[in-house]
C-alpha cells in the first residue's frame, strides 16, 4: 500500500468516527519520520510494512479510544519545539504560543530589553516557561505546578531543548520565594460542568477545570500575586473567550491601578489580559 492509499484509508475512518483528518496525516508522517515536504514527496511510495502495521493500530487507538494522537507519538510541536507529552500535561495549543508571542512583545517594549525574572505558573509540559527561556536569553525564568509527573515531563523537555529554568512543586504560589517581573500562566479554565470532547478527556483533568465558571484560578492568582510581583511587573494570561469581563474584573479589585490590555486570539476570540502594574501598556501595537 502507498502512502496516499493508506492516508485515504485513514481519512475515511476519521471521517467515519467524525475525528479530524489531520491527525489521522500527522499520526503517519510522524511514523514515518518525514516533514511535511518529504511526505507529500513520497505520497506514491510503498509504506513499510512495519509502519503501516503500527500506523494502523494507533489509528485505531485514536479513532475508537480516543487517546490523543500526540500521546501515541509521545510528542507535541510549539513555538518551533519539540516537547514530549502524555496523559499527565496539557497538549500546548497554537492560543498559548500567541500567549508567548505577547509576553516577548511586552518584554521588549514594556521592559526595555532588561534582565528579568519570569515566573510560568502551572506549568505543565512547561511549554510557555521554556519558550520565552530559550527566546530571550535575557530572562531568567523559574517553572512550577502542583503536579510531581507534570514537571517531570517539564524537566525532561528543559534538558532535551537545552533550556535554563528553575523548576518549582508548588500549589500556585505555597513554594514560591521572592518576586517577580513578569507572571505568565494558562491556568485551568474549563468551567466544571462543562462536556469536553472525548479526546480531551483523555488530558488531565487536573489541568483543564477551573470551577463553576472557569475563573477560580485567576482570582486565586491575582489575589496572592501581590507579595510576588515587582513595583513594575507584568501580568499575562490565557484564558477562555467568555471570561474576559470577570478576570477584567478581578484584575481590577487586585489591581486598581494597573494598565489592564485584553487581546483577542487568531479567531477573533477573546483570550489573553495583560496587566501592567507601575506602567503603561502600548494597546495598538500589540495586535
Amino acid at each position: 500500500m502507498t502512502f496516499e492509499q493508506l492516508l485515504k484509508l485513514a481519512y475515511k475512518k476519521t471521517k467515519e468516527c467524525l475525528k479530524e483528518e489531520e491527525a489521522a496525516k500527522l499520526l503517519l508522517m510522524e511514523l514515518s519520520s518525514q516533514d511535511p515536504h518529504v511526505f507529500f514527496l513520497n505520497l506514491k511510495k510503498e509504506v513499510d510494512q512495519d509502519i503501516e502495521k503500527e500506523f494502523l493500530k494507533k489509528l485505531d487507538l485514536y479513532l475508537y479510544q480516543h487517546i490523543p494522537v500526540q500521546h501515541l507519538i509521545g510528542h507535541s510541536y510549539f513555538y518551533g519545539y519539540k516537547l514530549i507529552v502524555n496523559e499527565h500535561v496539557l497538549i500546548p495549543r497554537g492560543e498559548t504560543e500567541q500567549l508567548v508571542e505577547h509576553v516577548l512583545y511586552y518584554y521588549d517594549k514594556y521592559f526595555e530589553n532588561e534582565k528579568l525574572d519570569v515566573l510560568d505558573l502551572g506549568t505543565g509540559s512547561g511549554c510557555i516557561g521554556l519558550t520565552l527561556s530559550l527566546e530571550e536569553k535575557n530572562l531568567n525564568v523559574t517553572i512550577s505546578d502542583i503536579s510531581k509527573d507534570a514537571l517531570s515531563v517539564a524537566t525532561l523537555n528543559k534538558d532535551n531543548l537545552n533550556a535554563k529554568a528553575n523548576i518549582i512543586l508548588s500549589d500556585l504560589f505555597q513554594n514560591i520565594k521572592g518576586k517577580y517581573d513578569i507572571i505568565v500562566s494558562n491556568p485551568p479554565y474549563i468551567p466544571d460542568h462543562e462536556i469536553v470532547d472525548l479526546i480531551v478527556e483523555k488530558e488531565p483533568s487536573v489541568a483543564l477545570y477551573g470551577g463553576t465558571l472557569g475563573t477560580d484560578f485567576y482570582k486565586k492568582i491575582l489575589d496572592q500575586s501581590k507579595s510576588y510581583i515587582q513595583e513594575k511587573g507584568l501580568i499575562a494570561f490565557e484564558h477562555g473567550y467568555q471570561q474576559r469581563a470577570e478576570i477584567y474584573t478581578y484584575a481590577k479589585n487586585a489591581y486598581p491601578d494597573a494598565n489592564i490590555i485584553q487581546l483577542k486570539d487568531l479567531a477573533g476570540k477573546d483570550r489573553f489580559t495583560m496587566i501592567g502594574i507601575g506602567g503603561v501598556l502600548d494597546q495598538e501595537d500589540s495586535n
